[in-house]
């Protein structure tokens, strides 16, 4: 899936910016698919929290024992009292929302061997994806880098 055109597009419709800073990170054995739709839900999610003019940054980071993918916003941030509630299926925030789009980014993190962090104030919100380098699966396909928005919008997975 071609993943960067599709949120480039977005940003632009929307009179936003989409910034990439993408490290080198090992191989990791997660679903290619999987994972395009959970970076889609969560930078439509920053991308709708902002104003117009407002940048969406996503990076990817090589620490010791983990890969993070961090999408992080200027929005407005979410309120404490909600915080607990964030992934939880049916809570949404948003008037015309389901409440499933987090819920399933929660659930690929989990099957792909990572978990969500979230970190938040009044100046925006940044959502990590923290993949353990330890934890590998087998059914899945190793990707060369967690690159599937790198500009020419190709997810590079083999077998």
């Amino acid at each position: 899936m071609a993943i960067y055109p599709l949120i480039s597009a977005d940003a632009i419709n929307s009179d936003k910016q989409i910034k990439l800073e993408l490290e080198d990170v090992p191989g990791l054995y997660i679903d290619a698919r999987e994972i395009n739709q959970l970076i889609l839900n969560m930078v439509r999610n920053g991308m709708e929290s902002m104003e117009a003019g407002g940048v969406l940054t996503i990076r990817t980071i090589n620490a010791e024992n983990q890969v993070i993918l961090a999408i992080e916003d200027q929005g407005h941030g979410i309120a404490a009292d909600i915080m607990d509630k964030i992934g939880t299926p049916f809570f949404t925030t948003k008037e015309l929302g389901t409440g499933l789009g987090l819920a399933i980014c929660y659930s690929i993190a989990a099957r792909n061997n990572a978990a969500i962090k979230v970190k938040t104030n009044k100046q925006g919100s940044i959502f990590s994806v923290v993949f353990n380098t330890s934890n590998a699966g087998d059914d899945t396909c190793k990707l060369d880098a967690l690159k599937g928005i790198q500009p020419s919008g190709q997810v590079h997975c083999v077998s």
